[in-house]
This record gives structure tokens, C-alpha cells and sequence, in this order.
């Protein structure tokens, strides 16, 4: 294995096992053995465990989320744009356990400096974007707070999906992306036709 291959396995093998298992509950070791390389060889490549989950998080976050600039810098309307996003998102929320563990982790456990890295680096841009699209003529806490609860609603959903069936006239196919995904981009639409009715 080369060293960029053995450097992308550690990353995405360790993202893996921080979802499972948790940050404090992977070492340095368990890495290497999962990879199967030795600890030396795992500490040729990060300093210590802070550097790989720091590398891992926002390694495997800036390659699950690199689509979404693209589909929101697409040509059409606005709406369609960020039906788009929502189908993605959804979608990687519902089908991707690691990127979803993963990322209901660092709301939980991330540190200050891994929260600002994931931010500015990763997730900055999509947000921007969604922003404009989410509140186009509103103030700047208006578009910030609509797009916090574009993403929020998005991940009530997937975090709420075991217990729908168990709910009062819940059924499993709510858990479903395309039905979550149609239930949103109504809601947006009719946002957006609202909004447009006030102007």
C-alpha cells in the first residue's frame, strides 16, 4: 500500500470507528490494528490522537459534503436549488450511518477547535450558499436562523426516525428519505411562496 493510500485508509477507518464506538473509546492502537498497519506506522503518519481525529473528522466531512456546492451553484430556480440540497443532505443522512454517527458525535463531543475547524473548512461555504437561497432580501439573523432550521429539521428527522414507527399514527416508510424529502420541500415551497406574497 502507498503512503497516500495507507494515509486515506487510516482516515477513513478511524471516521468509522469514532462513529461507532466514540472518541475515547478508540485508541491509537485499535486504529492501526483495524488498518493493519503497526502503531509506528500509524504515528509516522499523525502525532498523536488528537491530530487523527481531527484529520479524520474533517476529512471524511469535506468528502461527503463536497457535492453540495455544486448542486446549489447549479442553474434554476432557487427552490429547485435547495430541493436539491435537501435531497442530498437527507439522503446522507439517512443512508450514510457513518457520516450521520459521526456528525451527531461532534454536535455532542467535538472540542471548540474541532467545531471551528469543521465550520470554516468544510461546512462555511454550503452554508453561505444555503443561506442566500434559504432567505434572499432578509437580514443576515434572518437567513442565518431560516438555514439552522432548514439543516435542524433535516436532522430532527433522522435522528427521529427509529421512534416513528412507535409514535401515534407513525409508520416506518416516514423514515424513508424520499418521503422526509418530500415533506420538507413541500414545507420549503410554501415558505418560499409566502415569502414571496410579502414582498
Amino acid at each position: 500500500m502507498q503512503v497516500a493510500d495507507t494515509r486515506a485508509a487510516i482516515l477513513e477507518t478511524s471516521a468509522q470507528l469514532y462513529a461507532d464506538l466514540g472518541y475515547s473509546a478508540v485508541s491509537m492502537r485499535d486504529v492501526a490494528t483495524k488498518v493493519g498497519v503497526t502503531p509506528a506506522n500509524l504515528y509516522h503518519h499523525f502525532k498523536g490522537k488528537d491530530e487523527l481525529i481531527r484529520e479524520a473528522v474533517g476529512h471524511f466531512f469535506a468528502e461527503k459534503t463536497a457535492p453540495i456546492a455544486d448542486l446549489l451553484e447549479s442553474q434554476g430556480k432557487d427552490v429547485d436549488r435547495l430541493n436539491l440540497f435537501v435531497e442530498y443532505f437527507v439522503r446522507l443522512l439517512t443512508e450514510d450511518r457513518v457520516f450521520f454517527r459521526l456528525l451527531v458525535r461532534e454536535l455532542v463531543d467535538g472540542d471548540e477547535k474541532r467545531l471551528d475547524d469543521l465550520a470554516r473548512s468544510v461546512l462555511e461555504r454550503p452554508f453561505h450558499l444555503i443561506s442566500t437561497l434559504a432567505g434572499p432580501g432578509r437580514s443576515e439573523d434572518e437567513r442565518l436562523l431560516s438555514t439552522v432550521s432548514i439543516i435542524g429539521t433535516m436532522l430532527g428527522h433522522a435522528l427521529l426516525a427509529p421512534l416513528l414507527p412507535h409514535l401515534p399514527g407513525g409508520r416506518p416508510d416516514h423514515s424513508d428519505a424520499s418521503v422526509i424529502t418530500g415533506h420538507i420541500s413541500a414545507a420549503l415551497r410554501r415558505a418560499f411562496h409566502s415569502s414571496a406574497k410579502e414582498k
